[in-house]
């Protein structure tokens, strides 16, 4: 499977849990990339600079710039995007894009399996039991070069942050009965219609209020940092159980 295929898998369980439940996730992907181009929100990179990151990549794979696409994988996984760090570990292993490095691989996908997502634990486990002993030794060697800055004890908590301070400010306006306005997921003020977002669509609303939106907004937010608090562990979901990443695989099944 190519990475975009996989990359537009995953972006259609994103739609599925994400700020737009509720609409069936489309199965055609070039859909799926009508889909991401609307709804790459420009003013979701305040918020959650993950996600909007990470739709973008899918949006540039499907336009065929692919270079572009990797970088950007690259920043949503900066900001602590499991998506991201899954896609690029699978683009690693399989050499997607370029030339394999399986070891690299298996790195991004322990550092994407830290919050024990089935899905993504189930991939590292599998591409960690095909492994070499002498690539287990050097995925090992990547992973703890990659904990340091895209792993949740860092990326996690950067990510966090910035979510927390952007959010307070929407938290004041919802307070105060205020209206805001976020590019491409809020309509500007006013009662003329006129672009925003990406500028496909119109706007034929007022503001929305600081509550509508800061309600949506934290719906997503719960989605996406969900389990945060975990990283590669063996048993209960502790940050001092954090082990190689060998140690883990032995632990964890590979599907059949």
């Amino acid at each position: 499977m190519s990475v975009k295929r996989i990359a537009l898998f995953v972006l259609c369980s994103v739609f599925a849990t994400g700020v737009f439940a509720g609409e069936a996730p489309p199965t055609n992907p070039k859909d799926v990339i009508r889909q991401t181009v609307r709804y790459c929100a420009t003013g979701l990179e305040r918020l959650l600079p993950g996600e909007y990151y990470f739709c973008a990549a899918i949006r540039d794979f499907g336009k065929g710039h692919n270079n572009l696409a990797a970088e950007r994988l690259r920043d949503a996984a900066f900001w602590a995007s499991k998506p991201a760090q899954y896609v690029l570990g699978l683009m690693y292993y399989n050499g997607d894009e370029g030339r394999a490095n399986r070891p690299l691989g298996v790195a991004w996908l322990a550092i994407a399996a830290e919050r024990h997502d089935p899905k993504y634990e189930a991939a590292f486990a599998r591409a960690y039991l095909e492994s070499t002993p002498d690539e287990r030794a050097q995925a090992n060697v990547y992973w703890r070069d990659l904990r340091g800055e895209f792993g949740d004890a860092t990326a996690g908590r950067r990510a966090h942050r910035r979510y927390l301070s952007e959010i307070r400010m929407i938290e004041a306006a919802s307070f105060f009965g205020g209206s805001v306005f976020i590019a491409g997921l809020t309509p500007p003020s006013g009662d003329v219609p006129g672009q925003f977002g990406d500028g496909s669509e119109a706007s034929r609303a007022g503001g929305v209020s600081g509550f509508s939106v800061m309600r949506v907004i934290k719906k997503d937010a719960d989605e996406y940092f969900r389990g945060l608090n975990g990283t590669v562990t063996v048993g209960e979901v502790q940050p001092t159980n954090l082990v190689p990443i060998g140690q883990v695989a032995t632990h964890v099944s590979a599907p059949e």
